[in-house]
């Protein structure tokens, strides 16, 4: 029995090895791609990142929030301080390489899948079900989102934190062991400083002992094992609201009956994505335009189809308890409590439920191979074929970089509407000004309380000379500028429209302000000393331009300033000797 057991383990991890092996295959793109979206600004313009700062510091920053004027202007609502540490932590590893950052997140992906063989290993007996549904987990397309972009690690963090808790809970409760409860809390509470959709855990331990856990209750020793999990999470929310000034995400929370409503709508699409997947992208999806809409309708009633389902298999408690948890862990994300998202369906919101869904997909599958062998195995084999195939071609032509996601994005999937400013910004740096500016009035015209939009287009306008239609969208931006990079571009954009202008009273106070945001702002000081210079003042506009040149040294503009002023200066002092002379 000894020499069996130790076949399974020794099979099992060879299994895990060919699963860990064509992950990374599925996943080579990864490795030479670059910084996407957000990873920019929370990743390389993230002062949290690149420095290591108190542990007080980590715990009440704002996610989102790398600019401390930031927080007096707007609130995200998101709390994620464990997330930032990691980033750090990357940072000291590999440097500030995209390619660094993404093999962590592959790694962490790697290690949840692990986490999940762990938990599967207790709960389902078939190895064959087991290996072939942490594969699908480890190869499915849907998961692309949350490995290949790096600031979607928070989803697997939480995951696999969420994973190790449970786990560890389990085992706490079956041997009664104290140390496996204590890491079943760290883990839990590691989750909540992750991603605050480890709140569902809790309502998840209490299935687990309904639905689970056979034999006599002990619920004194039940309500013990909840006590130090409510202190944590009362804990988590007093640090919540300290940082962002409210226990939820702010949102219009109007028009509740109507999300209860499409709540269906909603869950069939997250299984549409796991079960069909096929044509996935960075969705932007709304709900459909009228109640009675065929797709609202055809959803409530594959929606009842499965309560009806789970009801008459009620007696099947694992099957029962895996799928109410993974719409424990969809609940966030059903818009019953509103999100700051624009996009109501997002793939990166699918990999913590379907973790959990993995314990139903995998007695589906058990089930499968226990009547069909052959079959059923040879399905498995094609779907995760098909799945490893479809990851590698999402890394290679959508994730690997932001000229490839861009161009898929708004020509491919006609995702315009979210992407149309993104792409636009890139064509502009290309110097593609023609192009750039049909884009720049798609984004403008579908995302108007977008400040960046009309930012980034008044810049193409200054360079092409059309000052006066620049100021106007500047004007339309004052209003919806909130964070601090956007009002010091604005400034600094207004500024140099109104020296061009013929306005260099009005441009330097412009551009004073700009510098009051930022003292270190290089731009804005070349800037500032152009228009001392049409005022006239060329001693100080010389100091501008040196300051400029002092915070980037390959600055061309201000040293070519540098010389233009003080070819001015002299031209001026040699006039005035002149004059001099002549009155003498």
């Amino acid at each position: 029995m000894k020499h069996a057991r130790s076949s399974y383990y020794r099979h099992s991890w060879c299994g895990c090895a060919i699963i860990a092996l064509l992950a990374v295959i599925a996943y080579v793109p990864t490795f030479t791609g670059s910084f996407i979206l957000d990873d920019r600004a929370l990743i390389e313009q993230n002062h949290y990142v690149t420095e290591l700062q108190s542990l007080r510091s980590y715990l009440s920053q704002e996610d989102g929030i790398t600019d401390r004027g930031d927080a007096e202007s707007y609130h995200t609502g998101y709390y994620r301080p464990l997330i930032n540490l990691t980033y750090w932590i990357d940072y000291k590893l590999w440097g500030m390489k995209a390619s660094g950052f993404r093999t962590s997140n592959l790694i962490l992906h790697l290690l949840c899948c692990l986490a999940l063989y762990k938990l599967l290993f207790l709960l389902v007996d078939n190895r064959w079900a087991l290996c072939g549904i942490v594969a699908l987990f480890a190869l499915h397309p849907v998961n692309t989102e949350s490995v290949s972009w790096v600031t979607s690690r928070n989803n697997i963090v939480v995951t696999l934190c969420i994973l190790l808790s449970f786990y560890w809970y389990i085992i706490a409760w079956l041997k009664n062991s104290n140390m496996s409860f204590m890491l079943a809390v760290f883990c839990f509470a590691c989750a909540l400083l992750s991603k605050e959709f480890a709140v569902m855990l809790l309502p998840v331990f209490f299935l687990c002992h309904r639905l689970v856990f056979q034999g006599e209750r002990y619920y004194a020793r039940e309500v013990a094992r909840y006590m130090p999990l409510v202190m944590i999470v009362i804990g988590y929310f007093i640090l919540r609201y300290g940082v962002t000034d409210s226990l939820l995400t702010p949102a219009d929370m109007s028009d509740f009956w109507q999300r209860v409503y499409f709540v269906p709508y909603l869950i069939a699409w997250n299984l549409k994505l796991i079960l069909l997947p096929w044509n996935l992208h960075s969705f932007h999806v709304s709900y459909p335009g009228e109640y009675l809409d065929w797709r609202a309708l055809l959803s409530i009633v594959l929606f009842l189809a499965l309560c009806l389902t789970l009801w008459c298999r009620r007696k099947d408690r694992l099957l029962l308890f895996s799928l109410l948890s993974a719409l424990l862990f969809m609940f966030p994300v059903l818009n019953v409590i509103p999100t700051a998202a624009i996009s109501l369906v997002a793939m990166r919101w699918i990999y913590l439920p379907m973790a959990f869904g993995s314990i139903a997909a995998a007695l589906f599958l058990q089930w499968g191979i226990n009547r069909r062998r052959a079959f059923t195995v040879a399905v498995l084999c094609l779907f995760v074929a098909y799945c490893g195939v479809y990851t590698f071609v999402l890394n290679q032509y959508l994730w690997h970089d932001e000229d490839t996601f861009f161009t898929a994005e708004v020509e491919q999937f006609g995702n315009q509407q979210l992407y149309a400013g993104d792409m636009a910004e890139k064509l502009y740096q290309q110097g593609r000004y023609e192009a750039a500016e049909q884009y720049f009035l798609i984004a403008v015209k579908s995302r108007p309380s977008n400040a960046r939009n009309y930012i980034n287009y008044a810049a193409l306008l200054i360079d092409v000379g059309r000052y006066a239609l620049a100021l106007s969208y500047l004007e339309e931006a004052k209003e919806l500028a909130k964070t601090v990079e956007d009002r010091k571009e604005l400034l600094n954009n207004m500024g140099v429209a109104l020296v061009q202008r013929g306005k260099p009273d009005e441009a330097a106070d412009c551009l004073r302000r700009a510098l009051e945001i930022d003292p270190e702002y290089a731009e804005a000081y070349n800037n500032y000393g152009v228009a001392l210079m049409h005022q006239g003042r060329i001693g100080e506009a010389i100091l501008n331009f040196q300051e400029a040149l002092k915070l980037n040294g390959e600055y061309a503009d201000a040293a070519k300033n540098v010389k233009i002023a003080l070819s001015m200066r002299d031209k001026k002092e040699g006039e005035h000797d002149v004059q001099k002379r002549l009155e003498q």
